[in-house]
């Protein structure tokens, strides 16, 4: 399974694992899940403010301490997810090294006005300069520097992807679609060559994020996906992702099995220095 994996991320961009999640532990992420994000909307820990808004599809950092006061088991819950062996095993393998932890994301459909997803590369975030963005991908197409694992809670044919788009920069008619006309035309249903990937509850997407995607977000259908993000060990950046100085809390870490505990202490050996004096992105 190993080898057939790395095969299909370096050649196509994205892979799918079945099962990555035990039913058991679907069935205990989603309502834990749930209420983060009900309190999320009312008022997020992190800056005392409501979450999002009607047309909100995506929160982040689930493992704030902020959402465990009334349920401090829940927090364990989560951070024994994000350092699951079998989830570990598949970033491993992948990554070609240990994966260093990231970020934890959660993915749902609007209360407001459903929509189809931009088309966009994560590069285009950092680089709004075209030229720029150019120049950047062509340095690191074909290489890993992070993986997105999207991991279905309830059913979902929700995120799709351009197969080998991590190999190039975009064709005319991607590129139509992603940037021009100042990406009027980004939520397009014809992009070329693009994959809607099916998932049931436990199945993991995961896919080069600087490869042409997108999700889906319609109140008519529901999406519960829970995002795990690794880069290589090798990889420092620090950014809103992975700023969390929560993890210098005493006893954040407690009553973690020693493997999950290991796993998070190597994220704040890399990052506390981060956390107590450099700005964030």
């Amino acid at each position: 399974m190993a080898k057939s994996l790395k095969k299909q991320w370096d050649a196509e961009g994205y892979a799918v694992v079945p099962g990555v999640y035990h039913n058991e532990t679907t069935e205990r992420l989603l309502p834990v899940c749930e209420a983060i994000l009900d309190q999320w909307r009312k008022e997020s820990p992190e800056d005392g403010k409501p979450g999002g808004g009607p047309q909100a599809t995506v929160m982040r950092h689930l493992n704030h301490p902020g959402y465990f006061k009334m349920h401090p088991e829940w927090k364990n819950l989560i951070l024994e997810s994000v350092a699951d062996k079998r989830v570990l095993n598949v970033a491993r393998e992948v990554l070609g090294e240990e994966p260093m932890f990231r970020t934890t994301s959660f993915f749902f459909n609007p209360t407001g006005t459903g929509r189809d997803g931009n088309w966009h590369r994560d590069s285009q975030f950092r680089h709004h300069d075209e030229k720029e963005e150019k120049v950047f991908l062509e340095r690191r197409f074909g290489t890993t520097s992070g993986i997105q694992m999207q991991i279905a809670l309830t059913p979902s044919e929700d995120i799709e992807y351009v197969p080998r788009s991590h190999l190039r920069w975009d064709t005319p008619e991607e590129y139509h679609i992603r940037r021009a006309d100042k990406q009027k035309n980004n939520t397009s249903n014809v992009m070329p060559g693009a994959i809607r990937l099916k998932q049931e509850p436990g199945d993991a997407v995961l896919f080069n994020p600087l490869g042409l995607h997108r999700g889906r977000y319609h109140t008519d259908k529901r999406r519960r996906t829970y995002m795990l993000t690794y880069m290589p060990d090798s990889v420092h950046y620090l950014d809103y992702f992975s700023h969390q100085p929560w993890f210098l809390t005493t006893g954040y870490l407690d009553g973690l099995t020693r493997s999950s505990r290991l796993f998070f202490e190597r994220f704040i050996e890399k990052y506390s220095k981060d956390w107590t004096s450099a700005a964030v992105k």
